[in-house]
């Protein structure tokens, strides 16, 4: 079994990869910064209840606001990354941590940029700075009627246990990026290179 190389991951200040979305547009993945906030909030201001609903398993916008101001708030060991194309955020992860090698993850897409790979591209950028920290474990609970959600999980390459519990399903994920891993990755990026080059086959 892979262990982590322990490695000191690089700080969210200079780390911004940049990354094709499924259309062939450029965007980048970063972790979240202090002057994201009104953007934050625009993000989930902006989607639909449904979506709410999906990421938090109720209704109302005081939920919201609550973990808005959790995501700023220093100390809690959050870490949270986002996907940014032209100034705006596309999507949203928060990994909070659960002990030394496990955290939770949950994901929130932009209402219009849902299947172009926003949560697949943050859950590959979130595994990889955790298995740097010694995290070799991502869980995460969807609900069944998440189908988005759990496809991302299933087919984003990393070995996963989907564990149906009722109306949600229960997620283990290691973080070690597999070869499956990284075919994955590789088939995902050729494919969004062709939207850029629809000519070249």
């Amino acid at each position: 079994m892979a262990t982590p190389d322990k490695r000191t991951p690089p700080t969210s200040e200079t780390v911004t990869d940049p990354v094709v979305l499924a259309d062939g547009t450029v965007a980048i993945v970063r972790e979240l910064r202090p002057s994201d906030r009104p953007a934050v909030e625009d993000l989930f201001a902006g989607v639909a209840v449904e979506d709410l609903y999906t990421r938090f398993f109720t209704l109302g916008r005081t939920v919201v606001e609550h973990h808005v101001r959790h995501l700023f708030t220093a100390g809690t060991g959050t870490i949270t990354y986002v996907v940014e194309r032209d100034g705006r955020l596309l999507g949203i992860a928060d990994v909070e941590p659960e002990g030394d090698d496990r955290a939770e993850v949950a994901f929130l897409v932009a209402d219009g940029a849902h299947g172009l790979g926003v949560a697949t591209l943050l859950l590959e950028r979130a595994a990889e700075d955790a298995w740097a920290r010694g995290v070799t474990t991502f869980v995460a609970d969807v609900l069944a009627v998440n189908h988005a959600m759990l496809e991302v999980f299933r087919y984003a390459g990393f070995e996963a246990e989907l564990v149906g519990q009722h109306d949600d399903v229960s997620v283990h994920m290691s973080t070690c990026r597999t070869p499956e891993a990284r075919a994955a990755t590789a088939a995902r990026h050729e494919s969004a290179i062709a939207h850029q080059n629809p000519g070249v086959s």
